[in-house]
């Protein structure tokens, strides 16, 4: 046997760690980088957090005492009553999570009467885990109609918040997580549909040797299901928080101002008492060192989050005007891609910039992610439902001759005459989703 060494380039993208950490922060909603704020100040003595409600309080005794005691007055306390903050005054509001079910209905549009009874019926047949708690076939005799159409409502369903409303089951619940996610690795489903057991018991190698793969692309996969949500927060008979949202647009004598909601944040700082204290002790040189250097990266992290944030609010205001004025009537199709390629950065980007995050506009509040379209954008810029999309597949395979089924390449390009714009990987992964063979196993199976 002869021994040859070879040269190969081969081009790889390393985050690094600080990168790591300020894309975790852009991800978080305003009550987890809350939390995580806090773990961080316990690890790291150089920062100093002042919690948002001090914080409030603090501003407002500033405010007295710079105020002259003549500036009080009947008129005076009248006119500052109209200045308290809404969203403060909302917070005192519960509503129950079939309320907050509800109000999201309308950013929906070109819902039928029949379209939403459905939904309607959908919602008040969830679980306390908020899972559905009823056959879809019920649904069916109930209202006079097609499953698909039972179907098309109960995808519509799983797109609302929080993640994960809706699903049948717990395997159900982690494909939401994942069909929200466009980035999720591409055995991810399968793993979860056809062998979750494994991934609970970590075999990782009983997976490898299944489906053919390096032990460390596997890893990857279990590692990313773990790290999916276990359950949803919260009982749907509970009240829950208002919703505080972490972007608001106002018009303002003819002009839009973007602000970003950090009133509700803890204020981060450095101690720079302890700073002086360790920077100048030679036996704690590293242990300073890092604890800068793990100080700054949050702080650049925040910071990074609202400049992202707030460039995400000036783009909608481009792409999504009538909407920003109007309503929901006026949401035109949009995808994660229409954002990113005006914005300069990755779809992962606005993927984590808008997870669990609000805005509030003239009209409302919304969730960032409601105002992208789930579905594929066909020929005439509509958008096609998924759940359209797995009906149409799934006719065009149960109509096909099963002496010669129908390969995933000749479904895209049926599709796309048809004028639905869609890739042949996609078309795989849907088939999959539906529990259906190749067109090899389908013909020899």
């Amino acid at each position: 046997m002869q021994m040859t060494l070879k040269n190969s380039q081969k081009v790889t993208q390393v985050l690094s760690a600080q990168l790591v950490q300020h894309l975790e922060i852009l991800q978080y909603s305003t009550n987890e980088l809350e939390q995580y704020i806090y773990e961080k100040a316990n690890e790291n003595p150089l920062l100093v957090v002042t919690d948002a409600k001090a914080k409030s309080h603090y501003e407002e005794i500033t405010k007295l005492a710079n105020c002259s005691f003549s500036t009080f007055s009947s008129h005076h306390n009248a006119s500052k009553n109209d200045q308290f903050n809404v969203i403060e005054m909302k917070l005192a509001e519960r509503a129950s999570y079939e309320q907050f079910l509800f109000e999201q209905v309308p950013i929906h549009q070109n819902l039928s009467a029949l379209d939403l009874g459905i939904l309607t019926f959908l919602i008040r047949s969830l679980d306390d885990r908020l899972f559905l708690d009823v056959a879809l076939e019920i649904v069916v005799d109930k209202f006079k109609t097609t499953f698909s159409h039972v179907e098309e409502m109960l995808d519509l369903l799983q797109t609302f918040e929080p993640v994960g409303v809706g699903a049948r089951s717990f395997k159900e619940y982690l494909l939401i997580q994942m069909d929200r996610d466009p980035f999720a690795p591409k055995m991810a489903s399968q793993f979860i549909s056809l062998d979750l057991e494994l991934v609970a018991a970590q075999a990782v190698k009983q997976l490898s040797k299944k489906y053919n793969m390096p032990l460390q692309e596997v890893k990857k996969i279990v590692h990313y299901i773990k790290n999916l949500k276990p359950k949803i927060t919260g009982d749907k008979f509970e009240t829950i928080p208002y919703v505080i949202p972490d972007i608001e647009i106002m018009a303002i004598e003819g002009e839009w101002i973007i602000k970003l909601n950090r009133s509700y944040l803890p204020s981060v700082s450095i101690d720079e008492r302890y700073v002086a204290l360790l920077k100048n002790d030679p036996s704690y040189k590293t242990y300073y060192q890092n604890s800068m250097k793990d100080a700054l990266a949050l702080l650049q992290g925040i910071e990074q989050r609202d400049k992202t944030l707030y460039e995400f609010a000036r783009c909608l205001l481009q792409l999504q005007a009538e909407f920003c004025s109007i309503g929901v009537d006026a949401l035109k199709p949009m995808r994660l891609k229409d954002m990113a390629n005006v914005l300069g950065v990755h779809e992962s980007t606005i993927s984590r910039a808008i997870r669990g995050k609000y805005i509030q506009a003239p009209h409302g509040i919304y969730p960032l992610q409601s105002l992208f379209a789930k579905g594929l954008v066909n020929s005439s810029g509509k958008i096609n439902s998924i759940a359209y999309i797995k009906n149409q597949l799934k006719q065009l395979i149960e109509a096909e001759d099963k002496q010669k089924p129908l390969a995933d390449q000749q479904i895209t390009e049926i599709l796309c005459a048809e004028g639905i714009q869609i890739s042949r990987r996609t078309v795989a992964k849907y088939r999959e989703e539906m529990n259906i063979v190749s067109s090899f196993n389908r013909a020899y199976g």
